[in-house]
């Protein structure tokens, strides 16, 4: 009836932990040498400057040139492990690869579109028309303006 087989997650994702702030100020950072990107395909962890080397390995260049889309996405979460200090929140921040959406119905609720015929004036309208505008041409009074 439908593919019950979903795409792939295609993700390099990594944690920022809660500073205790609240917004305006930032309520989650690290240092950018403490960084990791966690790949979800190949499950290897990348450093920050190795961003363009997960992007051209050939794991996800398969995905790319099959023309998926990038996205950046941020979630907040709890964390598998309680903090030492600080709140018990962090947030994944994510650089994810998705499918296009393509359409699959041509037509609303999956019916096809019906090709129509254009409709062709019939000549006994146009006719009828024409003898219409005649009539009123007759009937024009000269009246005075008022």
């Amino acid at each position: 009836m439908y593919n019950k087989e979903k795409d792939p997650f295609v993700a390099i994702s990594g944690k920022l932990y809660s500073t205790g702030r609240k917004s305006p100020a930032y309520e989650f950072s690290i240092q950018l040498g403490k960084f990791q990107w966690y790949c979800s395909v190949t499950k290897r962890k990348y450093r920050f400057s190795e961003f363009l080397t997960w992007y051209k390995s050939p794991e996800i260049k398969k995905y790319v040139d099959a023309g998926w889309v990038a996205y950046v996405e941020a979630k907040t979460q709890e964390p598998y492990q309680q903090p030492k200090y600080g709140d018990n929140i962090e947030m994944i921040f994510s650089f994810r690869l998705k499918k296009p959406f393509t359409p699959k119905a041509q037509g609303i609720d999956g019916f096809k579109k019906v090709q129509v015929p254009p409709i062709q004036p019939m000549p006994q309208a146009i006719q009828q028309s024409q003898v219409s505008v005649e009539v009123d041409k007759e009937m024009d009074d000269d009246l005075p303006p008022f």
